[in-house]
């Protein structure tokens, strides 16, 4: 596909939710899908969504910098074990 072609898909998938986004918010109302009598509710939509993926991310987080400082912490010792046994190799 051209790489044209590709940037317009991405600045629509871009821009048309956020204008979906910014009309509610500056409307304050709720969108409807033309025949049908289904309200979106998008920024309420958002929010349970940014609440329920926030915590989880967060623990992922935690896990993540507990497992570098652990790493870091297993290398210092090792770079210490090393430089132990090349002083005894020198004496």
């Amino acid at each position: 596909m051209n790489i044209f072609a590709k940037l317009i898909i991405g600045i629509i998938l871009l821009v048309v939710p956020l204008g979906l986004y910014i009309y509610e918010w500056l409307y304050s109302t709720y969108l409807t899908i033309p025949g049908t009598q289904i309200k979106l509710h998008l920024l309420s939509s958002l929010w349970t969504v940014l609440q329920g993926v926030i915590p989880p991310f967060l623990i992922l987080l935690g896990i993540f910098i507990i497992w570098l400082e652990l790493d870091e912490w297993r290398i210092e010792r090792e770079l210490k074990a090393e430089e132990k046994k090349a002083k005894k190799k020198k004496k």
